[in-house]
């Protein structure tokens, strides 16, 4: 059998799973979360096609611009260039792409006289939302802040993520025809109950936004800390002179921490449960809460506070190990030793998110062990008919990247329900050279080989280079505490990072197999190297050993020809 190849797909597509053209994928793309065609990116960047970059991002996340900024990457502890030199700067170029690149509006499929609504407008919401309406069904989004954006528009700092970010992708998804009622409370104002009645489909993306307190002595002096992060984007209340603790280890401890230190808090300790080397916030947030002297008290848990003096004095023990069960339970092992011991004047509490059980009242629906809403995983389903889940509020906290990928498959899983399509059977759905969303009813193939960085046998055709490193926002007037921390690439910085992307399973057509073919079975055509004489093929692997991303294949058993 003569070699198979692994190219990218010629055209922009939101899911593809029955297509022969891309057997083979790179280790960045298989981990993330929402499924970006990160390599169609980086070819379009680097050669200067901003706009057609940000249109292949736009067909699986309509938030580039936010999960350039605050996604943790995955995607990059997983890029074979990091075991040639160093991983490519993916989120980087997706903020390049979105910042800088001109939106492609995408034409629905023909309007299918079908009602969709949508409860929250956080990033699973209109994530959903938006693909339910290129899908061709009228979708209304209920949502009981004054302004939709979830998460990202509500309790990340705006030194993480400008809220004119948010604003942006959030407003062309009003603009693509989705409407949203927001200060509406599903659960309050209106009942889940009549969206049932009312809609033809109902998607639940409420998101966590009940905090959990930890049950020590003294809770009720902690303050929850999405809600301080909320209220401070707003109040910005000083806190020059205080110390400030927080308790947790992850994210949203950390954007605490950051707050804290720019609203002049003179001292900030964050102490968690995770030992310094598994931290779950990433590992340049820590780096940073180091350099702007933020104390972390690692392997700690919580025991108590109480007021003392006028201020607070808080109490943590030590631990050598932990674990959660099912029901979200904690588990731990204490460690000899005397206990932490300080004061402080705040004291907020970041240890996890739980269901808020408003917008669920008066629907009885099946529920995991920790108290999220049960949703079959392949059509996206509750116990409820007619009710779909999606985000957080079906998963339980996670990264918003999840949180985006998760909607566009509820969108899909909702579609074909409304089609009357099984939900296990699979459509292609990709954009023509119009701009049309089409579908295609095909069999699924096998998930693409995942290419591992030894798998590529000529690595060295791609030149060592250093990775782009962001520079700080630039400034035109008085420097602010809460300006955005980092701007983004310039073009000519951005085309070379883009240029560093070895394509890992995708032929870059570089004729590196056409030229190491003893038998001339290879030719170089408009569509990139292809096999022009298959019963010639000596199968001496030469083409696989030249090829410098691992985007070829072979068809065991093989006849070898004498």
């Amino acid at each position: 059998m003569p070699p198979i190849y692994s190219k990218e797909w010629n055209r922009i597509t939101i899911q593809v799973r029955g297509d022969h053209r891309q057997g083979r994928t790179s280790p960045c793309e298989h981990a993330c979360p929402l499924g970006n065609g990160i390599q169609q990116m980086h070819t379009l960047i680097a050669a200067g096609e901003t706009g057609k970059a940000l249109a292949r991002l736009h067909a699986r996340n309509p938030f580039p611009g936010i999960t350039g900024r605050v996604c943790p990457h995955p995607c990059e502890t997983k890029c074979n260039r990091a075991e040639y030199d160093e991983p490519v700067a993916i989120h980087a170029l997706e903020r390049f792409a979105a910042d800088t690149g001109h939106e492609t509006r995408f034409i629905p499929l023909p309007a299918s006289g079908k009602r969709v609504a949508v409860v929250g407008s956080g990033p699973a919401g209109l994530t959903a939302a938006r693909f339910a309406a290129l899908l061709g069904h009228a979708v209304t989004v209920y949502e009981s802040a004054p302004v939709m954006g979830g998460v990202p528009r509500h309790a990340v700092p705006d030194f993480r993520l400008p809220k004119d970010v948010v604003d942006r992708e959030t407003g062309a998804i009003v603009a693509s025809g989705v409407q949203v009622r927001t200060n509406v409370t599903v659960g309050r104002d209106i009942t889940l109950q009549s969206l049932l009645d009312t809609y033809d489909a109902t998607i639940l993306a409420v998101g966590l936004w009940k905090e959990r307190r930890l049950d020590i002595p003294g809770k009720e002096h902690l303050v929850p800390a999405v809600g301080w992060l909320k209220r401070s984007t707003l109040e910005r209340q000083s806190l020059t002179g205080k110390t400030v603790v927080i308790l947790g280890g992850g994210g949203v401890a950390f954007d605490c921490a950051f707050t804290a230190r720019r609203l002049n808090a003179d001292a900030v300790h964050i102490v968690c449960l995770e030992p310094t080397d598994a931290m779950r916030a990433p590992a340049e947030e820590v780096q940073q809460a180091l350099d702007e002297g933020i104390v972390i008290h690692n392997s700690h848990l919580s025991h108590a506070v109480a007021p003392e003096g006028g201020r607070l004095r808080f109490e943590a023990r030590p631990v050598t190990s932990f674990s959660f069960d099912e029901t979200g339970a904690l588990h731990t092992e204490f460690a000899p030793g005397d206990p932490l011991c300080m004061n402080a004047d705040l004291v907020i509490c970041a240890s996890g998110l739980q269901t808020d059980e408003i917008p669920l009242e008066g629907v009885d629906m099946a529920r995991t062990p920790r108290g999220f809403v049960a949703v079959d995983p392949v059509s996206f389903r509750t116990s409820v008919p007619g009710l779909y889940a999606a985000g957080d509020i079906a998963n339980g906290p996670s990264l918003i990247a999840r949180a985006i990928g998760h909607g566009r498959q509820a969108a899909i899983a909702v579609h074909k329900a409304l089609s009357g399509i099984d939900p296990a059977e699979n459509i292609d759905i990709w954009i023509d050279e119009t701009g049309r969303v089409r579908e295609d009813h095909v069999p699924a193939l096998p998930a693409p080989h995942v290419v591992a960085f030894k798998e590529i046998m000529h690595a060295d055709y791609h030149e060592h280079a250093a990775r782009q490193i962001l520079p700080p926002a630039a400034s035109d007037g008085p420097e602010l505490a809460f300006a955005e921390l980092s701007g983004g690439l310039a073009a000519e910085a951005a085309v070379a990072e883009a240029g560093r992307c070895m394509h890992c399973g995708h032929c870059m057509e570089c004729g590196s197999c056409v030229e190491s073919c003893p038998g001339h079975i290879l030719e170089m055509t408009d569509d990139g190297p292809a096999v022009a004489y298959p019963s010639q093929c000596w199968h001496c692997g030469c083409c696989r050993i030249a090829c410098p991303t691992g985007s070829i294949a072979y068809r065991f058993p093989m006849t070898m020809m004498l």
